[in-house]
């Protein structure tokens, strides 16, 4: 089963409207081998897939250049591609056969192909039948529709997306998906600001890879073997406006959970408040068995102002306005969210917040690896 913790920033209320904080952990209890899961892989086909990488220090020698997906493809002499990786679909298709081999035979799973038409591989099949199918996929044309293919496939517990360019078909909101959505940016030319923003409206987490040789451990760091629960949604209901910090909408819907996941959110209160302020409700299956955990938080009014602060729990706070400076990380606030971070970092003395603000101080000249840590971080 699973274990949830809820805490509040505030166990009294005062005179004064405030911003309540809260924090909500969900971890198993225990785990058991991954079985009837669905996994779905959304592989881009478009033609740049076709092409190697070229490292930097080559990109003098090209010739006869076009750009294809957002990225400049160049012909290059022969000697050139004895330096340089295989082409990324073939890659892909590597780390493909490896991940096939590695989902366990009682699971299922799609396949589906995208540039300017969307492809189904496979449906539903076994991971061996899969594997059987990656010799018929077929190269694609320059053309790049992400945002059809993200509303056209099914839904699924896992959804992994891999693409090396940028979305050429018009914005469009896409559906939500009852499972994670794990986005693969590959190489230097997708469009991480999309990505990014995709991975904020689904729930989901972007990794970025400089080559598809990372694709096999990405996945099975985040699809694993050995699951806690599957079809996670958890409700929050309250008779005030719940603003969710990491997450998006209510429900939240977490899909297959592996680990400890923490949910962050406030509630501005009234002066004075006083009883139920938040109700936690979290539904889940365990081997198709349908389980559910309900939770409350209150507060009631304090006496005196020195009985409302030493009632205040700081490190929910501190760490309630982490998240939210780490959410609304860019470029162009870098510097001053960045200090504000190190600052509450060190204010609660914990060494994953300090650590993890260390690395994103140190990617602020690589925005692909930055909006990766984000994300990462706010739900991974």
């Amino acid at each position: 089963m699973l274990n949830v913790i809820v805490n509040g920033s505030h166990r009294k209320s005062y005179n004064f409207p405030f911003r309540y904080f809260f924090r909500i952990i969900i971890k198993p209890e225990n785990l058991y081998r991954r079985q009837g899961t669905h996994i779905e892989i959304l592989l881009d086909t478009s033609e740049s897939m076709w092409y190697s990488e070229i490292p930097p220090e080559y990109a003098s020698y090209g010739t006869n250049c076009k750009v294809i997906d957002g990225g400049e493809i160049c012909e290059y002499p022969e000697w050139v591609f004895k330096y340089v990786k295989p082409p990324k679909i073939q890659q892909a298709l590597e780390a493909l056969k490896r991940i096939l081999e590695y989902i366990p035979a009682d699971n299922y799973v799609s396949i589906y192909t995208f540039s300017d038409a969307i492809k189904p591989l496979v449906i539903m099949s076994s991971p061996s039948y899969a594997l059987s199918q990656l010799n018929n996929v077929q190269r694609g044309a320059q053309e790049t529709h992400l945002y059809r293919a993200l509303n056209l496939i099914n839904d699924a517990d896992e959804i992994i997306v891999i693409t090396d360019g940028t979305p050429t078909d018009s914005p469009l909101y896409v559906k939500k998906f009852s499972g994670r959505v794990i986005f693969v940016g590959v190489g230097r030319y997708y469009n991480e600001n999309i990505l990014k923003a995709l991975s904020d409206q689904t729930n989901g987490i972007l990794h970025h890879v400089d080559n598809l040789d990372e694709l096999f451990k990405i996945f099975t760091e985040s699809v694993k073997e050995y699951i806690g629960a599957q079809k996670v949604k958890v409700f929050l209901s309250s008779e005030f406006p719940v603003n969710l910090i990491n997450y998006y909408d209510n429900p939240i819907n977490l899909g297959t959970l592996e680990g400890l996941v923490r949910i962050y959110g406030y509630i501005d209160l009234p002066p004075n408040f006083n009883g139920k302020l938040l109700e936690i409700r979290v539904k889940y299956n365990i081997l198709n068995k349908e389980e559910e955990i309900d939770k409350e938080l209150y507060i009631t009014t304090a006496n005196n102002k020195d009985d409302f602060i030493k009632n205040i729990d700081q490190d929910i706070i501190a760490e309630g306005i982490w998240y939210y400076n780490l959410r609304n990380l860019s470029i162009s606030n870098f510097d001053q969210t960045i200090k504000i971070m190190q600052n509450i970092a060190e204010s609660t003395r914990k060494m994953d917040l300090l650590e993890y603000t260390r690395r994103l101080a140190e990617s602020k000249d690589d925005t692909k690896r930055l909006n990766s840590e984000v994300t990462r971080r706010l739900r991974g």
